[in-house]
């Protein structure tokens, strides 16, 4: 119980900041804005560290990806089978750290959250500049409410997961297109793309945003040019056979079919996990169709909107989930601020602490006990999911904008 409540206080203080700048119209500067996520993120991230119950992919996935490329060995031939599903450069990331920490002697719980805990501090000023309304004021105020947001803090601080590294490379290349640097915002999404495959569904929103057809086929071509850089890269470095490469592709493409965990998969089950490849053959072409009808209903909003819709589509239509999936939308609910993003972060927050903090706790029958209304419950979340999900306008500017925006998040 202790515990809990330790590492429940920041994220709740955090949610309770946010709120609170929202009803009083806070606009902090960019300053404030990074020091008090900096000092969240780092509570966390020193709570966690210090835990003797680390998540098991940071702890046995991350460090083995690690040690296999300073090993000189190709972690997506050496590694056990499920346990590394990403192309090289995120290895290289882990690699890197984990070679620093032990060259200064600091521990791999802290080293391995450093990278996903900075990538996170990085979106603090993106969410800002990416605003959909263009107040300096209503920026400052979203800048704050995403330095306080509390499911990324869980994420990148207590998860140490990859998802603020896929979302700042997703937005820096949104504010790129924005300013029509084409082939800055290609490779930036070409990495963000590299580092998890769902990044894929920021790439509309970035298409989007550029005008004609040029810089729109440009931006793809990097889109594939820098995975297949990545891809090709494990020749050279791990000596790995031409011919393995598309064996290395099917393992990056693979994924352990796990149900049962959230949504309709979870209603199914009947709130137990299952692995069952069978779930995979309905869940993909649904998710598929869904996606593309969403792609198609918000073709002509703003790029923000696209992409939080895509987003969200998925978190409501999938069947595979882990709790990290929960950070994916939050940069850009913030960023477009409607009457249903905070029920959703909030939402978000509550049923991921009590999986990331509560459940880690409990004992495997204990566990299972759990799971079976944790994981019905996220029908909940998802109603609110639905709400959260934006209109297809493109959102006001001007003055009487401002002051709309400020309104909404009363």
């Amino acid at each position: 119980m202790i515990h809990i409540l330790v590492m429940g206080l920041p994220p709740a203080a955090g949610l309770a900041l946010a709120l609170l700048a929202g009803r009083r119209r806070w606009a902090p500067p960019a300053a404030v804005a990074l020091a008090v996520g900096a000092t969240l993120r780092l509570a966390v991230l020193l709570i966690a560290a210090n835990d003797p119950w680390q998540p098991y992919d940071l702890d046995k996935d991350f460090r083995d990806t690690a040690d296999a490329v300073l090993g000189g060995r190709d972690p997506l031939v050496e590694l056990r089978e499920g346990g590394w599903h990403f192309l090289p450069m995120l290895a290289y990331v882990l690699a890197g750290v984990r070679g620093l920490g032990n060259l200064l002697g600091v521990p791999w719980e802290v080293t391995s959250r450093v990278v996903p805990v900075l990538a996170d501090l990085a979106l603090i000023p993106l969410v800002a500049r990416l605003s959909t309304d263009p107040s300096p004021r209503t920026q400052a105020l979203r800048g704050f409410q995403y330095a306080c947001a509390p499911p990324v803090l869980m994420v990148s601080a207590l998860h140490g997961q990859f998802a603020p590294i896929t979302l700042v490379l997703g937005a820096a290349a949104l504010l790129a297109a924005r300013n029509g640097r084409v082939h800055t915002a290609g490779i930036l999404v070409g990495l963000s793309v590299t580092s998890a495959s769902w990044a894929a569904l920021l790439l509309p929103g970035v298409v989007l945003a550029l005008p004609g057809l040029r810089p729109r086929i440009a931006v793809l071509a990097w889109t594939a040019a820098v995975p297949s850089a990545f891809l090709l890269s494990s020749v050279p470095i791990f000596g790995t056979p031409v011919d393995r490469l598309p064996a290395t592709v099917s393992a990056v493409m693979s994924a352990r079919p796990v149900a049962g965990d959230w949504g309709w998969s979870a209603i199914v089950t009947g709130g137990h996990q299952v692995v069952s490849a069978g779930f995979g053959t309905v869940g993909t072409p649904l998710l598929a169709a869904a996606l593309l009808a969403a792609g198609w209903w918000w073709r002509k909003a703003d790029p923000v909107a696209l992409t939080l819709a895509l987003l969200l589509v998925f978190l409501i239509v999938t069947y595979r989930f882990g709790a990290q999936y929960l950070a994916w939308p939050v940069p850009y609910l913030i960023m477009w601020s409607g009457r249903g993003t905070w029920p959703a972060i909030g939402a978000a927050f509550f049923w991921g602490a009590f999986g990331y903090i509560y459940m880690t706790r409990l004992d495997p029958a204990a566990w299972g006990e759990a799971h079976v209304w944790w994981a019905l419950s996220s029908i909940a979340v998802i109603v609110l999911l639905v709400r959260a999900l934006p209109e297809r306008r493109r959102p006001p500017t001007g003055p009487m904008a401002s002051d709309d925006a400020l309104a909404r998040q009363a």
